[in-house]
């Protein structure tokens, strides 16, 4: 497998991680547990894919101005293109993954003040010996 092979894999993982977290938000909003579950272990699958993909990368990286000075010009040119891609897909998976834990934490808070209220009105009810 080459360079750019190994690139354009990568960016198929970091396009399918953007995919599962772009569905995460209905599955937040629906707080359903079991879908949940299944949308963290897909991304760890798909993690997982990517940390394989860096280990055979890392060796070519060490010495990136080798193995850039091997590269025809069309190769260069493609390498250039999917690392120009590969970052504008990451650019959308951060966005789409801080917008996933600001609907979490809006939610928890949420839960928070609703649990709050209902502690409230219980000692409220309590102090008054109603019921």
């Amino acid at each position: 497998m080459t360079v750019l092979d190994r690139l354009r894999r990568q960016l198929e993982k970091y396009r399918e991680m953007v995919a599962v977290v772009a569905a995460q938000r209905a599955v937040f909003a629906s707080m359903d547990v079991d879908a949940i579950l299944g949308l963290i272990e897909r991304k760890r699958s798909i993690l997982a894919e990517v940390d394989a993909l860096e280990a055979e990368l890392a060796p070519m990286k060490a010495d990136w101005a080798k193995v850039r000075s091997s590269f025809s010009a069309e190769e260069a040119l493609a390498i250039e293109s999917t690392l120009d891609e590969t970052q504008q897909v990451l650019k959308e998976l951060v966005r789409l993954e801080d917008e996933g834990r600001a609907l979490l934490e809006k939610r928890r808070e949420e839960k928070t003040v609703a649990l709050d209220q209902m502690m409230s009105r219980t000692r409220a009810r309590g102090a008054y010996g109603a019921r």
